[in-house]
C-alpha cells in the first residue's frame, strides 16, 4: 500500500504542476541556440562572490526588461539580498523587505506576464517572481537546478497529460492491487485532476506541451519545466553559473533564508 499512496501523491502533483499552453512549436530557442546577439546585458555583482553576467529577452519581454533595466539603472536592486535560496532549485531575489511579500514594479502596480514558448525555465533562466497570474513587481529568481536525469519521459508526460500518466499508472498497478481498488483510487485521482484543470482553465491556462527539443535540453542541462508559462522567464545566465551554485549551497534557515545575508552590490547594464 506504500507503493499505491506515493503513486498517487505523485499523480496527484502532476496536476498542480499544469502550466500555460503554448500558441505552436516556435521555430527556434534562444537558450539552446545560445544565441543572444542583440540583447542587454546585466551584470549582478554579488558581495564576496563575484559578478553573475545575464543576457535580457528584450525583443520577447519588452515590459518586463524594461522594470528590470530601470530598476538596475535607478540602484532600486543595490544592497538587496537573495532572501530565498532552495539548493537544487534557485536563487531569488529583488525584494526592498527581504522577506519575499515585498517589492514594486516601476509603474508602482503588479504588470502581465509575457509569456513566450521559446523561453523556458533551463538551468540558468533569469525569471520573474510572482504570487499568481499577472502579479510582477520587482522579485526575480535564477534557475539552478542542474540535474537533467530527473526528467524522464515519465515525468514530462506527468506535466502533458496528468490524466494520461493516470492510466499508465493504473495499469501497472493492477499487477499488484485488485482491480476494484485501483479502479477507486483512478476515479478519485480523475477528479481531482479534472477539478485542477477547470480551475485553470478558469483563469485562462491550459496544458503545457513540451516539444521534443525542449524534453532534450532540459534532460541534457536541468531547470525546472512545471514553472514554464507561469514565470516569465525574461533572461539567461551567460556567466557566472558557479557563483549561483555557490549562492545556492550556503546555509539557510526554515524560510529558506540564508543564514548569512547574500547581498547584491549592484546591477549594471550593458546595452546591445
Amino acid at each position: 500500500m506504500k507503493v499505491l499512496h506515493k503513486l498517487m501523491a505523485f499523480v496527484a502533483a502532476g496536476a498542480v504542476a499544469l502550466s500555460l499552453s503554448s500558441c505552436g512549436e516556435p521555430e527556434s530557442y534562444r537558450q539552446i541556440e545560445g544565441n543572444y546577439e542583440g540583447c542587454p546585458i546585466a551584470s549582478i555583482e554579488i558581495e564576496g562572490y563575484g559578478t553573475i553576467k545575464a543576457a535580457l529577452f528584450q525583443e520577447e519581454c519588452p515590459k518586463t526588461v524594461e522594470n528590470f533595466i530601470t530598476h538596475a539603472e535607478e540602484g532600486y536592486y543595490d544592497g538587496l539580498t537573495f532572501h530565498r535560496v532552495i539548493a537544487d532549485f534557485m536563487i531569488q531575489g529583488g525584494d526592498p523587505e527581504g522577506t519575499g511579500a515585498g517589492g514594486e514594479s516601476i509603474w508602482g502596480e503588479p504588470f502581465e506576464d509575457e509569456f513566450d514558448p521559446s523561453l523556458r525555465n533551463f538551468r540558468g533562466a533569469l525569471s520573474m517572481a510572482n504570487s499568481g497570474k499577472d502579479t510582477n513587481g520587482s522579485q526575480f529568481f535564477i534557475v539552478q537546478q542542474g540535474d537533467g536525469s530527473t526528467y524522464t519521459e515519465d515525468y514530462m508526460k506527468q506535466l502533458e497529460d496528468p490524466v494520461g500518466a493516470l492510466k499508465d499508472t493504473a495499469k501497472e498497478l493492477e499487477q499488484t492491487y485488485p482491480k476494484s481498488q485501483v479502479e477507486e483510487w483512478v476515479k478519485a485521482q480523475t477528479a481531482n485532476i479534472n477539478s485542477q484543470l477547470a480551475a485553470e482553465k478558469s483563469q485562462g491556462y491550459d496544458r503545457q506541451t513540451y516539444p521534443d527539443e525542449v524534453k532534450e535540453y532540459y534532460a541534457e542541462v536541468g531547470g525546472a519545466p512545471w514553472l514554464d508559462l507561469r514565470h516569465t522567464v525574461f533572461g539567461q545566465v551567460i556567466e557566472g553559473m558557479e557563483i549561483v551554485d555557490q549562492i545556492a549551497g550556503v546555509n539557510t534557515d526554515s524560510n529558506d533564508k540564508p543564514l548569512t545575508d547574500i547581498v547584491i552590490k549592484t546591477i549594471t547594464i550593458e546595452q546591445p
